[in-house]
């Protein structure tokens, strides 16, 4: 399955209409080799109506920043610490601990969902 169909069958509907609503399904599944830290619909609901009055750029600039491409980064590899360049050119900052994997404050609830291009992680946040 591609990472649009992931979403869709992960129950990430908010996602998928997220990728559908920027236009960017057909290159998130054309990438290879990409690690998408996915946000639950629940942390979609937390930031509200906010998605409804973002520009499509923005809305691009947000979702490319859960992207990282030319690295199927599996959850093994984390390093506590360990900085990765996103599609948007930010930088997200990995960290472990006994509480788990965390992306810039998100916890990993869901770690290596194999796709055909890459692997997903979900993030509560």
């Amino acid at each position: 399955m591609m990472i649009s169909a992931t979403a869709k069958a992960a129950n990430l509907t908010s996602l998928a209409g997220a990728l559908t609503k920027a236009g960017l399904v057909e290159t998130v599944d054309s990438l290879v080799g990409i690690t998408v830290f996915a946000p639950t619909n629940d942390a979609f609901q937390a930031i509200g109506n906010l998605l409804t009055n973002l520009t499509t750029h923005e809305l691009t600039d947000i979702l490319t920043y859960h992207v990282v491409a030319g690295a199927v980064v599996y959850s093994s590899t984390l390093k506590d610490n360990q900085k990765v360049e996103t599609v948007n050119g930010e930088r997200l900052t990995i960290r472990i601990d006994d509480d788990g994997v965390f992306v810039n404050g998100a916890r990993v609830i869901m770690a290596d969902v194999l796709t055909n291009n890459g692997i997903v992680h979900v993030i509560d946040a």
